[in-house]
């Protein structure tokens, strides 16, 4: 029984990983088509920038806490 519990926690904690991957990824971009693009068609990206760091830091939050029950 314990060792699913750990084999649920690694797979959480990579689960975060993933995301936060894909979340930073996309921020990126977005943010670089937000500061290239003129200012009429970067309305949008410069809009979707703010989610999208909030959920890379939701994800970073995660991973440590994911990180920190699967050492204890």
């Amino acid at each position: 029984m314990n060792f699913d519990r750990r084999e649920d926690a690694r797979m959480r904690l990579w689960l975060w990983v993933a995301f936060f991957l894909v979340s930073n990824a996309l921020g990126i971009e977005v943010f670089k088509a937000a500061m290239t693009l003129p200012w009429d068609e970067a309305l949008l990206p410069g809009l979707l920038t703010v989610p999208l760091v909030g959920f890379s830091a939701l994800g970073a939050a995660r991973i440590a806490s994911a990180w920190q029950q699967s050492e204890e």
